[in-house]
């Protein structure tokens, strides 16, 4: 999701602006504080995993092909297209 990474850019590079000062690195001792962080840091993650299950599940009421269910229809049928042309330039007895 480009939101969310433009979102992440702009977190990460004022972090990096705020890291020199030695108010900010008392701070970021704070065990507590890291671990907040590291929490806010994977909401991203967690976000986008509960989108691609709701949609799944919104595709499977309305009776839609997911992305990822496409693109193994797409590797089944080029898999099948390979063996039909493997078996029609075979020889013939």
């Amino acid at each position: 999701m480009p939101v969310l990474k433009s979102i992440k850019d702009v977190v990460v590079g004022r972090a990096f602006q705020l890291a020199g000062s030695p108010k900010v690195s008392k701070l970021v001792s704070d065990p507590r504080l890291m671990n907040a962080a590291m929490k806010a840091m994977s909401v991203g993650g967690v976000v986008k995993s509960n989108m691609d299950k709701a949609g799944r599940l919104a595709a499977g009421a309305f009776g839609l092909a997911t992305h990822e269910e496409m693109i193994s229809l797409r590797n089944t049928i080029q898999q099948l297209e390979d063996q039909l042309a493997s078996l029609s330039s075979a020889p013939k007895n």
